[in-house]
């Protein structure tokens, strides 16, 4: 079985296959062209998007720049403020030291007694009066002069380890001699 075709055939089945293929070309086309507009009305509402996303983000990384430029400048401010606070505070109390000071005495003006001057401190003392009123006696934020009345040196350190321990964290920073008693006895 043969099939012959001639010339005219051939031409009516290619035409009628083109026909075939455009109508299935077409019905691809309505098919596939929404979902191209689709995806092309998509790609611009995403390019939109972005450039109104991008924008925004622009907007807030200014603020958040300028909130940031403020914040530092109040916190230097802030910095200068407490350090100047801190070295005023420093100046008084250092003013306040010098201005006022405390003296004890120790033992009793005997005969053969010499006068003798020290300062004594207490770290510990300072700083808990300090910080808090209640907590230590105010004098030791001052300077502390003992006035003591001894034979000699060595009985002087005796009466001031005695009465301002080391152990309690009193600290003897200077014993020096002043008078003699026997040279006020003079004629």
């Amino acid at each position: 079985m043969y099939l012959e075709l001639s010339t005219s055939d051939v031409i009516i089945l290619s035409s009628a296959a083109a026909c075939l293929v455009a109508i299935v070309l077409l019905e691809m086309l309505r098919v596939v062209i929404p979902d191209v507009y689709e995806w092309v009305a998509d790609h611009a509402k995403v390019k939109r998007e972005t450039r109104e996303g991008q924008a925004a983000l622009e907007r807030l990384m200014a603020v958040n720049r300028e909130n940031a430029a403020q914040r530092d400048r109040r916190s230097a401010e802030r910095f200068r403020m407490k350090s100047q606070l801190a070295r005023l505070e420093m100046t008084l109390s250092a003013v306040e030291r010098d201005r006022v000071e405390v003296w004890h005495e120790l033992g009793r003006q005997g005969v053969a007694d010499s006068l003798y001057t020290a300062r004594v401190a207490n770290r510990i003392l300072a700083d808990q009066s300090g910080r808090d009123f209640d907590s230590a006696p105010s004098i030791w934020r001052y300077t502390n002069n003992v006035r003591i009345w001894a034979a000699g040196e060595r009985p002087a350190r005796q009466m001031l380890n005695a009465e301002f321990s080391p152990d309690s964290g009193f600290a003897v920073q200077e014993l020096t001699f002043v008078t003699s008693a026997r040279s006020m006895d003079g004629p």
